[in-house]
């Protein structure tokens, strides 16, 4: 199942993709699911409910979570996080309510992750459809030399249609729920590739 694990819609201050220009475009490029990661809210919610089933394609609504120790895709019961949490009382409440936090494009010049507090982390965005192909290379090697069994996805952080799947990741069963994504991310049957070129 190919799904795109960072795409934003309307409902972020920096895209201008609607819920069905996202569902339509997703279908005509062949991707199985998209998981909408817009900042700080689950507002897409909301436009998918009357909707979502008529183009085949698999919708998660997750969240593109912002702290001072960088950005982080959060799975789960997303509509009930607190508000100004650091990395660390993030990953505590993701722990404790089931959820799942990814590092969102650690090594990007603009907005990376916080070196220290990476490793508390044992999924990370290896592939990221807008960062430079050095940034995702230096992904790459860190975890080669310090990730210790880290597993990766790949996603686009799309903004525009254009932009959709550039990255994506692969899973090995069928999701449609958040609690099967989270499993699928838990057991480790998944694995990020580049799709499409800048």
């Amino acid at each position: 199942m190919i799904i795109d694990m960072h795409v934003h819609t309307r409902f972020s201050p920096c895209s201008v993709m609607r819920i069905t220009q996202l569902l339509q475009s997703a279908k005509k490029k062949g991707l199985n699911g998209v998981c909408i990661t817009d900042h700080d809210t689950t507002g897409s919610s909301s436009a998918l409910r009357n909707i979502q089933d008529e183009y085949g394609v698999s919708v998660i609504v997750g969240i593109e979570y912002t702290t001072k120790q960088g950005d982080f895709l959060v799975f789960g019961p997303v509509e009930f996080i607190p508000k100004g949490s650091d990395a660390e009382g993030l990953l505590r409440w993701t722990e404790k309510e089931g959820c799942i936090a990814i590092p969102a494009h650690p090594f990007r010049k603009n907005r990376p992750s916080d070196m220290s507090i990476l490793k508390s982390f044992g999924i990370i965005e290896l592939l990221n459809g807008r960062n430079q192909p050095s940034e995702n290379e230096a992904c790459r090697v860190w975890i080669e030399q310090q990730g210790n069994g880290t597993r990766t996805i790949g996603g686009s952080d799309a903004h525009t249609t254009d932009e959709l799947g550039r990255a994506v990741t692969i899973f090995e069963k069928d999701i449609f729920s958040s609690e099967d994504l989270i499993r699928e991310l838990r057991y480790g049957r998944y694995a990020p590739r580049s799709m499409y070129r800048r």
